[in-house]
């Protein structure tokens, strides 16, 4: 059956599973297909998959005494040993608990509360976009930080001990690892958040909500980056204070 003059055929739905590797591989026309019909669960449970097969490897690796001893000698208290060793012990028992939740809520959390503030910020400018497709465009443009978990695996595995607090500069996708955390926690922030995978969520983050809200990719990236340099900003600062 032929076309009718002037008639262009539906564009090609791109299936929830097929949508995690398009995002890589052709984020322009998977981002159509998620402002088309959003999707979000895949994407969420291969984040939290990977998140806790970190948390697995992390927890038994955990130098919880170093840790321990560091913030007390920090903080200027002196302790007896055995009351060291049973704080110790505390965090042994509590620290891997608390780490397979933050691997299963964590991913949740973010997801909803970055959709939420970026569609709360394109209503602001009267752009129409639902929070199903926010959702959606969230979850997918997030999947750049599940490569850089997959990268950590390896990485995990080969240590023996590992403090939590460095992992962010173990893959060395950021300019982190040229200064020392404790030297200066203003400018470590502000190298780590120089960083290839955020720059990759990034641009998703863009291409997705500018097709979502069918406005021009220059308008979202506005949006998105100052809100973003804003997120920097504060974690810089954070970490600057504690």
């Amino acid at each position: 059956m032929s076309e009718a003059p002037g008639e262009r055929p539906a564009p090609a739905q791109v299936g929830a599973l097929a949508r995690i590797p398009g995002a890589f591989l052709s984020p322009r026309e998977t981002f159509d297909s998620i402002a088309r019909r959003p999707t979000w669960l895949a994407p969420l449970l291969l984040w939290i998959a990977v998140s806790l097969a970190v948390a697995m490897l992390l927890a038994p690796r955990m130098d919880f005494e170093r840790m321990t001893r560091e913030r007390i000698e920090k903080s200027g208290r002196t302790l007896p040993e055995d009351q060291i060793q049973s704080i110790v012990e505390r965090q042994k028992r509590f620290g891997a608990t608390f780490g397979y939740v933050g691997a299963v809520l964590g991913p949740l959390l973010l997801s909803l509360i970055v959709a939420a503030v970026l569609w709360g910020a394109f209503r602001a400018f009267g752009w129409d976009t639902s929070f199903h497709q926010a959702l959606g465009v969230t979850t997918h443009a997030f999947l750049p930080g599940v490569i850089s978990a997959v990268l950590l695996l390896p990485i995990l595995a080969s240590r023996d001990k590992v403090d939590p607090q460095a992992m962010g500069d173990m893959v060395r996708s950021n300019l982190g690892f040229l200064v020392e955390r404790d030297s200066s926690k203003l400018l470590h922030s502000l190298l780590q958040s120089i960083d290839l995978f955020s720059f990759w969520s990034l641009l998703l983050f863009v291409i997705g909500f500018a097709a979502a809200a069918k406005i021009p990719r220059k308008s979202a990236a506005a949006v998105i980056v100052t809100l973003w340099l804003l997120y920097v900003s504060g974690k810089a600062g954070l970490a600057a204070l504690f």
